[in-house]
Formats: C-alpha cells, structure tokens, sequence
C-alpha cells in the first residue's frame, strides 16, 4: 500500500482496474493534484476505505464499489459517473464479437439502454445487481442462454472469465474523472472551513460557564458541552443522540421545538441549584430545526454581581438612595416621583432644576438605581466646587505629560470611569462657556478626548445635570449656550422648595429625629406633636439642607441637656442660627479625636452661616475668607 504524497488534501482514488488509476494519476499530476490510489472492488474495496478514513479527506470510486465504500465510512464517497456513451462504446465493441450481450449495472438501470439496442442492432440483456452473489448467479443464465459477452465493470468482467465468457470492461472517460474530481475537491475544502468552524465552536463551548444543549429536528441532542455535564451530573456519552425529553431533567426543549415560541429566563431547581435557563428555538429558511437551550448556575450570576458591585464601591460611584427613600405626601412631589421613574426607563438627559437643598442629588441617584444603568457606576461632579482650569482635567482626563504637575502615566477622567453608568453634573450653570462646548460635543458624540491627547474614545454615559439657576436668564445674558440648554433639557424636574410642601415636614422630622437620637429613650410621635407648629411656621430657605441640619442640633442639644421641653429647646436652636453674629458657641464630640471633632466644627460653622445669609454661598465664603473649593470640601 502507497504512503500519501502530502497535500492539502487527502483524496483518495479506490477503482476496481489498475487503467483507471493510470488515467487518475495523469489527470491529478496535471492538475497539480497529489492524490492515493489503491486497485479493489466491492467488499475489499470497503475494508481498505474503512482503514483508511482516518488519513482520507474524501474518497473516490466508481458504481457499486462507490456504493460499498459509502456503507463503510463515514467520510464523504464522490462516484465517478459511469455514463450511457461509456456503455455505448463498450456494447459497440462487443457487438464486434457477437450479436447478443448480457449488460451488468449495479442498482438500477441504464437511461437509454433500450436505444443503445436500436441504434447498433444489438440485443442487450441487462442484469442489475447488488452484490457478488448476484452476478454469479446471472453467470448461469447467460451460459444456457449461450450469451458468449458480459459487459460491465470490473467484477462482472473477472466473474464471467471464471465462467469462460468474455468480459468487456465498461471504462469511465477522462471527463468524467476530472469533473469527479474537481467535485471532491471542492468537498476537502467545505469540509476543512466546517472542521475550523467546529473547532472554534468546540473550544468556545468547552470554555464558558453556561452549560448549553443543543437538539436536531427529532429533539435528539446533538450537542452537549462540559458545563452542562456538571450541571446536570450527566456526560456526554449517556446524552448525545437520546432524546431530549427522556434525558433531561425538567426539560422544555420538545415544547419549544413544537410551539417555535422562545422561553427566557426561566428559573428551575436542578440538583440542588437555581438555574436560569433560556431555550430558543433554530430555524432555517423557515424551517424549524432545532433547539439551543442555555443554563447557567444563579450563584454564580449573584457572585458576578457583587463583584462588579465591590468594584464600583471601592472606588466610591455609588448612587445610596433609591425613590422609596424620598419621603412624601405632597400630590406634587409624588407625581414628580412617577414622572421620574417614567424618565429613568430611557437613556435621555435629565435636567433638576430648584432652589438650593431641595434634594436634586436625591432624585439624580434615585433616577439611575430605577434605570437600566443601576448595575453601572454612579458619578456625582459638583461643577461649582472645582476651579473651571481643574475642571476640565477631572471631567475629560488627561494624558501623561498634559501640562505641570500632570501623572506620568495619566489620569481617567470622570467622563470615562461614569462609561455604562450615569453622571450627575450638579451646579451646571456654574461651567465656563470653553467646557460648555466641549459637553455639547460629548452629548452629541458620545466620545470624549482626553486633555492633551489626539485619540477619540468611545463612552457610553446618561447624563443627569442640576442646578438652582435660571439657565433661561443665563441664556438671554450669553452665560450659557443655547444648544447645550436643550441638550441637557430633555426631560425637565422642577423640585418645590420645601416652604410649598410643608405636609412632609412632619415625616422629615419623625426620620430624622430617629436618626439622629434612635439610642435614646424618646417618644418621637409626642415630640414632633409638639414641635411641628413651629417647623411649619418657618419658610426653610435652605430647604431640606437647612432642615437637616437645624433637627440634627435640635436632637443634640436636647439629648446632652435631657431637656423634656423640646418645643423651647427648637426656639432657641432657630434664636440661635437667626440672631447669630460673629460668636459661635458649639458643643463637639472629641472621643474620635482632634481631627473629627475639627472637621465637625467647621461644618456646623459654615452650615451656620448658610442659615444666616440664606443660603447665599458667595456672601458664605467672603465672610468667612476661604476659597470656593475649600467651601465645598468642607461642607
């Protein structure tokens, strides 16, 4: 037996008579073609292919050998046709010989043999066979017919020699053996594209965590990878080609099969775990064909989301409050949080608009915990607390090098650490018209560039912005662009100050009461009774804020003096604030130290002096002498 000859193909010729080789070797050596020929026919011919499939792309042959070969592997068989003008000239010969010839032809019969007949005055005795017993069988009716030629291929032909007959070889033609193979060619590389194609797939399938089935049109499985085998403790071996039904647990797949109707997400127990299973069923030009079902462990999609979860935490991009947390009774604001929730559900820009301390940021990150973003990171930017010239650095990034003082490897700005999640730009109208610019160009673009750097690169951001200005007036002075006002302004919420929804004082307080004393031994329904007159007498300029602040000292005061008159103690924490001047005496927790108990102090200072001036920052900050980021960070 030959070695192969080393080509990008195998192909393999298997012929019954040595000639027909000879015409192949010729044929593939001009075609450049390096090609494996052995001389066998029938049962032989199919022991040797099943020897050698393993080393074959594809295999040639020729009428009943073909078809021996075909049952023997399981590896594309091209035969070689055996055509009406090869017999013809075969019979034409044999009618040279005598007037009468039996004809072999392996399965069916010849299309035009009758004319053949006609046309050469011949008379043809056709014999179909389908194995080696058949034709020696036809042997013996030939001899006592006295039929001295048998044509037909090379079995029939060394057959009727043992018989003393003459045997006239059928012979295929040069065509035909190019055209076959050119065909077998053609079949080696379809064959090769789908064992890459599979092989990808293979290594696709045995490397994700979902487990994945896959059924033919008979529901039988025909693919079946290791994640599924651990999560229904089934191999392979004991699933591939069963029914789907009668193999899998709690299976739906026949379901869909038959309905053509996906099923998503569905949830079932499968040996002790939640899995969440999709099941989509395959068409093909309109037929069905199949079905693809998914499974994956609800653990491990539970571990996945903390993950991201403790990663976005670490890093501080978390929006805390959700719409549960605003607490109402105002007809007014609960329409608002309706209309909120309905504006969170899509991916436009949202504008907040009200007066300072009215909870803008409140809504900003309920509104990104009701979208679909939730899972992405939360990014607040208070564009009033950082100097416009660090602004754009923070906002957009920069690149190493981008001017004095810069990283050397360079920074993300928040633009890209907010990618598929919100950023709140709060005190908006506080931008330069420079950076006005380039936000528009990001609404527009949804890309950014970083400070010094020449590459473009994609984000994926919902933009939330507030602010407690008249942006219209800003707009008609030339402070604020138009175009950017009507980006920004898709969806507009107007917060009321709190002085127009005085019916949620009392529910304000009674929280915040609990908060700020829940270690102590307080009736809290008796004490906001008696202290509710006096909230709602009061306008709250400084709103939510301003009330936070003046209920925390309230809770202090009258907790450190244990005074049972908290109406009086109200009157004199609101004297204080009002009639304060330019002497402040506090109370401050020194048991975590110096540094806390300063922090503390500065913050009820300058939150003092908010309620002085009504919460006019600029006259806050001249007052007290500090820059207007040393404002913002103490606060």
């Amino acid at each position: 037996m030959e070695e192969f000859r080393g080509s990008s193909f195998n192909i393999t010729l298997i012929t019954p008579y040595e000639y027909m080789g000879e015409l192949f070797k010729s044929i593939t050596e001009k075609s450049n073609v390096k090609a494996h020929i052995e001389v066998a026919s029938l049962n032989e011919a199919a022991n040797i292919a099943s020897k050698l499939q393993n080393k074959v792309d594809v295999f040639l042959s020729r009428g009943g050998t073909a078809d021996y070969i075909k049952k023997a592997v399981d590896i594309p068989v091209v035969a070689i046709p055996v055509t009406a003008f090869d017999v013809l000239k075969s019979i034409h010969y044999a009618k040279e010989i005598t007037s009468e010839v039996s004809v072999f032809t392996y399965g069916k019969t010849i299309f035009g043999i009758k004319n053949i007949e006609d046309i050469l005055d011949v008379k043809i005795y056709e014999y179909i066979f389908k194995n080696e017993e058949d034709i020696d069988q036809a042997m013996n009716e030939i001899k006592s017919k006295g039929i001295k030629v048998v044509v037909g291929g090379m079995p029939a032909v060394l057959t009727a020699q043992k018989y003393g007959l003459r045997g006239v070889l059928v012979e295929c033609g040069e065509e035909a053996i190019q055209q076959s193979l050119q065909e077998a060619l053609h079949i080696a590389e379809v064959r090769k594209i789908e064992a890459a194609r599979s092989a990808r797939l293979k290594v696709i399938l045995d490397s994700i965590t979902q487990g994945v089935i896959v059924t033919n049109e008979h529901n039988k499985i025909v693919l079946y990878n290791p994640a599924a085998e651990k999560i229904f403790d089934l191999s392979s071996k004991k699933v591939l080609g069963k029914d789907a039904f009668e193999t899998i647990p709690n299976t739906r797949m026949h379901n869909v099969l038959e309905s053509g109707e996906a099923e998503i997400g569905v949830l079932q127990d499968i040996n002790g775990g939640t899995i969440a299973t999709n099941r989509i069923p395959i068409e093909v030009d309109g037929k069905r064909i199949g079905v693809v079902s998914t499974f994956e462990d609800i653990t491990k999609i539970q571990q996945l989301e903390q993950k991201i979860r403790e990663r976005i935490y670490k890093k501080g991009f978390v929006a805390k409050y959700f719409f549960e947390d605003i607490l109402t009774a105002n007809e007014s604001m609960i329409e608002l949080k309706k209309i909120a929730d309905l504006y969170a559900k899509t991916d436009a820009e949202i504008l907040i608009q009200g007066e300072s301390g009215t909870g803008k940021e409140l809504f900003a990150q309920s509104i990104h915990n009701a979208s679909t973003r939730s899972n992405g990171p939360f990014v607040a930017v208070n564009c009033a607390a950082i100097p416009d010239n660090l602004l754009e650095s923070e906002l957009f990034g920069y690149e190493g090098g981008a001017f004095t003082g810069a990283k050397k490897e360079g920074k993300q700005g928040l633009f890209e650490l907010a990618h598929n999640g919100t950023i709140f730009l709060d005190e908006i109208g506080e931008i330069s018209k420079g950076l006005q610019a380039r936000l528009l160009r990001v609404i527009q673009e949804k890309e950014i560039m970083r400070v010094g750097g020449d590459k473009v690169i994609p984000i994926d951001i919902r933009i939330v912005s507030a602010t407690n200005q008249n942006l219209e007036k800003q707009i008609e002075t030339g402070e604020f662009r138009q175009d950017l006002y009507y980006r920004l302004n898709v969806f507009n919420i107007i917060l009321p100050p709190l002085r127009e929804r005085k019916e949620d004082i009392s529910l304000i307080a009674n929280k915040l009461l609990k908060k700020f004393a829940e270690n102590y031994d307080i009736d809290f329904n008796k004490v906001i009774k008696e202290i509710n007159p006096l909230l709602i007498e009061y306008d709250w300029p400084g709103n939510i804020r301003e009330f936070n602040n003046i209920i925390e000292r309230l809770a202090l005061v009258a907790v450190q003096t244990k005074s049972h008159n908290w109406a009086e103690t109200l009157r004199k924490v609101m004297h204080t604030v009002e009639a304060m001047d330019e002497h402040i005496v506090v109370k401050v927790n020194l048991k975590n130290g110096l540094k806390d108990a300063v922090k503390e102090f500065e913050k009820y200072i300058i939150n003092s002096m908010l309620l002085k001036y009504d919460q006019d920052k600029d006259k806050v900050i001249k007052e007290l002498k500090i820059g207007r980021a040393t404002f913002w960070r103490k606060i």
